[in-house]
């Protein structure tokens, strides 16, 4: 798998699936309210958010709508191209650039948080990524992580994705995210469990239990680990 692949994933998939993220995709919704209630509980109103690995841009955007100060950055030209696109269409003030999260050195080092959403798990060398993050936040800033557990690389949707356009699908447990994240010099790690899609009556119930359980094991390759980190 090779970052070449990753760059040019967006010139292979139909343009239209792009563009329309994240509204072809309703679970998406739910987990990314999960960021800004997280962010809007930590940073100050109007913060600055790096918003790593952005694609199309429409985190970067929804952050912009939510009243912080974003930056949205993706390895892709042509995902970056997208994300401006889209922007301009919205009146967003969100900026974006092209730049390799693993060797990133941007002009600003003083972001208030660090948004990793479905992205880090395409880097090979992650613990570089979040070294970089780190170096990019200030003091007691934070990074928020929500990424697919270890057995997605094992999926079929994961080994299909990397057959055909040659990207890496990779996967994490809890624990080994939050020893590399303090490695990478974040000081307090905190869990986040999703709960799932609303339920109804007792079966769904039990089906939401079984879930925020597969979450807290580790044991389904749909859950999502999501990481709360502290510089």
């Amino acid at each position: 798998m090779t970052k070449q692949a990753e760059r040019d994933y967006p010139l292979k998939v139909d343009q239209e699936h792009l563009y329309r993220k994240p509204f072809n995709d309703p679970r998406v919704f739910r987990e990314f309210a999960t960021v800004l209630q997280v962010f809007h509980g930590l940073l100050p109103a109007g913060g600055s958010i790096l918003d790593l690995g952005c694609g199309p841009g429409w985190t970067s955007l929804f952050l912009s709508k939510a009243g912080f100060d974003v930056t949205g950055a993706d390895i892709s030209v042509r995902m970056i191209e997208i994300a401006r696109e889209r922007a301009e269409l919205e009146n967003s003030q969100a900026a974006f650039a092209v730049t390799d999260m693993e060797e990133m050195d941007l002009e600003k080092k003083d972001f208030d948080g660090v948004l990793l959403f479905d992205s880090l798990h395409h880097c090979p060398g992650y613990p570089n990524v979040l070294r970089r993050a780190c170096e990019h936040l200030r003091p007691g800033g934070h990074l928020l992580l929500l990424e697919p557990s270890w057995l997605h690389r094992y999926s079929p949707h994961a080994r299909a994705a990397s057959r055909t356009y040659g990207v890496t699908e990779l996967g994490f447990s809890r624990l080994h995210l939050a020893q590399t994240l303090r490695r990478a010099g974040f000081s307090r790690v905190t869990n986040y469990y999703d709960g799932g899609n609303a339920f109804r009556g007792v079966l769904g119930f039990v089906l939401t239990n079984l879930r925020i359980w597969s979450s807290y094991l580790c044991c389904s390759p749909r859950v999502k680990q999501i990481l709360l980190a502290k510089k």
